[in-house]
């Protein structure tokens, strides 16, 4: 009952699963959020060789499908009095312009918007738990590559390019969800603070492009996953970050992300716009510890 519980997306390879098993030594119940059950097993099963074989739980949930997402959100609550950290890392670069049932970009689905639905729909589970225990935590693994993204437009998940220019977007979009999300939890004991895991040799860079074939070719210059890693679990479970929030890291260093990520109106834009495409009614949304 006193063990802390984890969530990881993207837990299936990488940095996801470096870091599921770093919070698994740890001694958190960690819940492997992958794309499918069948990849969340196969997952759980690799893991289970480890000492902490018992305390992994699966979801398999492709997070470009949005009910899906809901779904499993919902049965995560029921079955979860508890949520100590979510990590928001899945994370996906598509070279060519692909859509989702509800025709945004697939790149800013995963990984702006994915996020920005899951932490919504689990706050009260977060929140019940920082009130009981006294804090839970959420991270989002970011990326550098939003210091690129100059001429940021929120409509850019459902219009625009695919590729870097899309995965540079997304990622913007994440640093300007932390910074927002950290203002509307401070009373609240929920830390929210985003992390850029360094160039790492992961399966994003799996595809069939250009992009995806240079950089397989210059990998070895790239941190492990392991080392990605590092940076995620300081944020999820270190002292030194206990009352610490709305930052953002590079590694487990604090530093200053780019100007456009201090852009209130932009900030603003993409708020409401997020909460239209992943159809939530503002209404239904409390950031309040009492609930009200």
């Amino acid at each position: 009952m006193d063990t802390p519980v984890a969530l990881v997306t993207g837990a299936s390879s990488g940095i996801g699963k470096a870091t599921a098993r770093g919070l698994l030594q740890r001694g958190y119940h960690v819940i492997l959020w992958c794309r499918t059950q069948a990849v969340a097993q196969e997952t759980e099963a690799e893991i289970r060789e480890d000492a902490h074989a018992s305390a992994t739980s699966t979801v398999g949930a492709d997070l470009t499908n949005f009910d899906a997402l809901r779904n499993a959100a919902t049965a995560l609550k029921d079955e979860h009095d508890r949520l100590d950290v979510l990590i928001n890392n899945a994370g996906v670069l598509k070279e060519t312009r692909e859509t989702n049932p509800e025709g945004i970009e697939e790149t800013f689905a995963v990984n702006y918007l994915a996020p920005f639905l899951l932490s919504h729909l689990l706050l009260p589970l977060l929140i019940r738990t920082a009130q009981t225990r006294g804090e839970a935590r959420i991270v989002n693994v970011g990326s550098d590559a939003h210091r690129g993204a100059i001429n940021f437009n929120p409509d850019a998940m459902t219009k625009g390019d695919a590729g870097i220019t899309a995965y540079m977007q997304s990622k913007l979009a994440l640093v300007l969800f932390t910074n927002e999300l950290a203002r509307r939890l401070d009373s609240t004991g929920v830390m929210v603070n985003c992390v850029h895991p360094g160039v790492v040799a992961t399966n994003i860079w799996r595809g069939p492009g250009v992009l995806s074939w240079l950089v397989r070719r210059l990998k070895w210059f790239f941190r492990s996953p392991e080392t990605g890693a590092e940076g995620p679990l300081h944020l999820a479970t270190s002292d030194e970050v206990k009352d610490v929030t709305g930052a953002y890291f590079d590694g487990t260093d604090r530093t200053t992300p780019s100007i456009a990520a201090f852009d209130e109106k932009a900030a603003a834009e993409l708020w409401n716009r997020s909460m239209e495409l992943v159809d939530l009614d503002p209404g239904d949304i409390t950031y309040d510890p009492s609930g009200k």
